[in-house]
């Protein structure tokens, strides 16, 4: 006969095997009380990944119906969880028995990468607050009259808020693109079973731009339906104002996504969203659009095992808060377009930046003292608050006035402006607060908070204060009871006698070993236990005592509880300024993070001048790349960067590999972005327009398990950027056309190139290697030729990583090679092929011209490096003799001058190029 257990391991693998089938993405954990299991593939997951042994995999059931089991303590369980949902990007779902069934379980929680909410207790409780963002996107289209209409609804959780668009795609949804890097959501809602042309388009869209999850609903959940209704419970509308008359809800497509958001996220079944939410409209035109190759190109996301100052939002990241970082992370993608509000953020940094003292002082004694206040109030507001939350609450209202005393003290230009910004809203907060501090005050055991205890101070209820009369008058009898048995056993309170307790033996006394002779013989002590740290005894009277205290302090301890639990929900009133004080520090964080980094750089940052889009040139004077500088033992080369408004608009840079081309490129990306975000930038000086667009054809590289070739790649780019760029925006290409037969590939990257800096007029930055392609410059007046710099002597590269005027005149490619050390067999065939293909492009050509720096001959280019060379050998022996210092110098200038007037074309150029 089989046992109970075995029948309710019967009733449970019953169920499990009639729950329905899920992806290998999703977990499901059950919740035991005191332990919580994962069983079948789950099992596997959990003892392969995270306990790395299959010994924990135990056999779950009886008889024929068994199932791989693997049990995880409480502590395991959230550790456990945060890899699922932090680093793998699973989803998650908690089960819990319904009465006491084994054959009832219901999901109790549900979690994903991109919705947090239900277990961000068990995420983040432990105070260890983490900087991750939460923000899920819904998307639908619909044809209409040839165009693609979108409507996308987002839910960012940190700041507690909704936001719909509408807008109308090309082919490539490029505009819905834009938007994914806006807001870098983790996880897309999209309509199921959509398998048309578009909406596999979609999806190749969302895998490109690195969502995690892609999570198909019905088209039916698309539909407006309650949206009315359901706002109206989750939005702060203000006084008199109703759901029905909110301009979005013409936002028919929009709309539709928003209700399919609500319901996938479950946002009405949380009570502490009630009421709190805000309810946005967002355009493409509010940020710089930004394609998710400029993300990659611009570095401004951690790539595996990138250090902090691999990336640019983690180089900018000098935050205190994790509220801080968050924001930081989101104005990345963000690049302002409103010169006003980019002129205001500089401001803002230009306060801190001159200020050293109050930079410091907020950093190390402000800021860094801010809990993570979103966190704390969803806690609060969901009743799974503690006396902790309130205190960590009140040490931060508490230093707002100092906080604010801080702020008064700048005298600098901006004043004023920090103080609409920053001063005023925050000392209004910080009066709503204070009545919130005076009940913590009144409340709370402050005293206590420095030994890690969290209680309600004795004296607040009459209750308490009676029980805490008893409990002490039960503690000083006690005491008596220990002076009694010392004086009984001729030993010294205190010393060799203590009265002491725990959870199990409740109050005893305890001696050493040395003395526990004493107890021989004595019939009224009991003993307790022998142990190498002493003795355990009590006494009839000290037993009666000890469960009297007992009774009292689970009586003080419940009546505790409660009045905690009434402080708690008193401070989720609290929740509106507490959100509206965590923006404000958030803001106020990044700004003073930009000044940091700019004041603290290996060379300072300086103010970039703005002017308005379409009007004035990007001149950036000694331009660094900011991540390339912060490399160890670099010293770097700066570099001007100039494009003119129809003049020199497109530049085209040629040079030798590793000479600096691509470096060169992304730092003048890099330097518009950061002055869109409001940062100051690392050149000697800094003038630009505003921007509307970042675009990016950087690297060649497949993309085999999407089905995407190098070439392909390199044209579904390009494609993007002759459909969205515009005369206002900056795009960046390296070494296009490379994917495919050089012939072809040159008349792709000419064709394109034309095209933008005919038809589109962008500012551009051209890195090839096709030297065949400087010849635009000839045709078209906007195209200019730049290159990088190197020399050769005696087989060596030097690489001068200086971008001068003009073409670069010959390849080194050969050079590289030899660098890195290929056989010298291989060295020698390729010079030699690269010869014989040289003459045939010579003897191709028409006589009677001057042949083109690119085909000059290879005899011309050896006789020129001997002269070099000659001239360093002499000048060398000239500075190591004993000749007295005139003879030298007129020595070196009779040298200077034969070498430079030197007939040798390839000398020509070398002297050029340093000049």
């Amino acid at each position: 006969m089989a046992s109970d257990e075995d029948n309710k391991g019967l009733g449970f693998v019953k169920f499990y095997q009639s729950l329905a089938e899920k992806p290998n993405t999703t977990v499901r954990i059950f919740d035991r009380a005191d332990y919580y299991t994962v069983h079948g593939n789950d099992a596997l997951l959990a003892a392969t990944e995270f306990f790395h042994t299959h010994t924990v995999i135990k056999l779950f059931g009886a008889g024929n119906h068994t199932l791989q089991s693997v049990s995880l303590s409480k502590a395991h369980f959230e550790a456990f969880l945060r890899d699922l949902l932090l680093v793998k990007q699973y989803r998650v779902e908690v089960f819990r028995r319904a009465n006491n069934d084994q054959s009832s379980w219901k999901v109790e929680f549900k979690a994903s990468p991109g919705n947090l909410q239900q277990l961000e207790e068990v995420l983040f409780g432990g105070g260890g607050e983490e900087e991750v963002t939460s923000t899920v996107l819904a998307i639908s289209y619909q044809l209409r009259d040839g165009l693609r209409n979108m409507g996308v609804a987002y839910w960012d959780v940190s700041r507690v808020e909704l936001g719909v668009a509408e807008f109308v795609d090309n082919d490539h949804f490029s505009n819905l693109e834009a938007v994914l890097v806006q807001y870098a959501p983790k996880e897309c809602v999209v309509v199921g079973g959509d398998g048309s042309s578009d909406g596999t388009k979609i999806r190749q869209t969302l895998q490109r731009s690195n969502v995690v999850v892609v999570t198909k609903r019905k088209k039916a959940e698309f539909k407006i339906g309650d949206i009315a209704q359901d706002l109206g419970r989750l939005l702060k509308l203000e006084d008199g104002a109703t759901a029905n008359t909110l301009p979005q809800l013409a936002l028919e497509l929009a709309m539709g996504s928003l209700s399919a958001l609500i319901k996938y996220l479950e946002l009405l079944s949380d009570e502490s969203n009630f009421g709190m939410c805000r309810l946005t409209s967002f355009d493409l035109s509010q940020y710089m659009r930004l394609d998710s190759t400029a993300v990659v190109a611009l570095n401004l996301d951690p790539q595996p095992n990138d250090s902090r100052l691999m990336y640019l939002s983690g180089l900018l990241n000098k935050c205190c808060t994790s509220q801080g970082q968050r924001l930081l992370g989101q104005w990345v993608k963000q690049p302002l377009l409103d010169k006003n509000k980019i002129d205001e953020r500089l401001d803002l940094v230009e306060c801190f930046f001159s200020d050293a003292h109050l930079r410091v002082s907020l950093q190390q004694e402000h800021l860094k003292c801010v809990p993570d206040l979103f966190r704390l109030s969803k806690r609060l507001q969901r009743g799974n608050g503690s006396l902790q939350d309130c205190v960590r609450i009140y040490q931060a209202a508490s230093r707002l006035p100092l906080l604010i005393s801080a702020l008064e003290e700048h005298e600098g230009t901006h004043r004023q402006l920090l103080t609409d910004v920053f001063i005023t809203p925050i000392n209004e907060l910080s009066s709503d607060l204070s009545k919130f501090c005076e009940m913590v005050e009144s409340t709370i055991d402050l005293d206590m908070v420095e030994h890690r205890e969290f209680v309600i101070k004795p004296d607040f209820d009459d209750g308490l204060t009676q029980l805490r009369q008893e409990m002490e008058e039960l503690e000083s009898k006690m005491n008596s009871q220990c002076r009694k048995a010392a004086n009984e056993l001729g030993l010294e309170p205190l010393k060799t006698i203590k009265l002491e307790s725990n959870s199990q033996l409740g109050h005893y006394l305890r001696i050493t070993k040395k003395v526990d002779k004493c107890l021989r013989g004595q019939s009224k002590f009991i003993t307790l236990e022998t142990r190498n740290d002493g003795t355990k005894f009590t006494t009839s009277s000290l037993r009666s005592l000890g469960e009297d205290y007992r009774a009292l302090k689970n009586q003080y301890q419940s009546l505790q509880a409660s009045l905690a639990s009434e402080v708690a929900q008193i401070a989720a009133g609290y929740a509106e300024p507490l959100l509206e004080l965590n923006l404000i520090l958030s803001r106020l964080d990044v700004i003073v993070s930009f000044a940091c980094v700019s004041a603290t750089a290996p060379t300072s940052y300086v103010r970039p001048t703005i002017t308005n889009r379409g009007e004035g040139d990007i001149v950036l004077k000694g331009a660094r790349h900011p991540l390339v500088e912060m490399q160890d033992e670099m010293a770097f080369i700066p570099n001007d960067i100039t494009l003119l408004r129809d003049k020199d608009s497109f530049q085209i840079i040629t040079g030798p590999n590793m000479g600096g081309k691509s470096t060169y490129i992304k730092q003048a990306g890099v330097i518009v972005l950061m002055a869109q975000i409001g940062c100051f930038v690392p050149c000697e000086s800094a003038s630009l327009p505003v921007m509307d667009a970042i675009l990016a054809r950087v690297g060649a590289s497949d993309s085999q398990m999407k089905g995407v070739s190098t070439f392909m790649a390199e044209m579904l780019e390009s494609a993007i950027i002759l459909r969205t760029a515009t005369k206002d925006s900056l795009v960046i290409i390296d070494e296009l056309g490379r994917g495919t037969s050089t012939y072809d590939g040159f008349g792709l990257a000419w064709a394109i190139s034309h095209y933008i800096a005919t038809k589109i007029k962008s500012f551009c930055l051209f890195a090839t290697h096709f030297h065949e392609l400087t010849a635009l410059a000839d045709e078209v007046t906007t195209v200019t030729n730049r290159h990088v710099t190197a020399i050769t002597a005696e087989d060596t590269l030097t690489l001068l990583y200086r971008v001068k005027s003009g073409v670069c005149d010959r390849s080194f490619g050969i050079h590289v090679a030899e660098m890195v050390q290929f056989p010298q067999g291989i060295i020698d065939a390729a010079r030699k092929k690269a010869d014989e293909l040289e003459l045939a492009m010579n003897i191709g050509t028409d006589g009677g011209d001057e042949e083109p720096a690119a085909k000059r001959s290879r005899s011309e280019r050896v006789e020129g490096e001997r002269l070099i060379r000659q001239f360093v050998l002499k000048a060398k022996e000239l500075v190591e003799g004993s000749l007295p210092e005139a003879e030298v110098k007129a020595t070196m200038d009779d040298m200077k001058r034969e070498i430079s007037t030197s007939d040798n074309a390839y000398v020509k150029a070398v002297i050029q190029s340093c000049v």
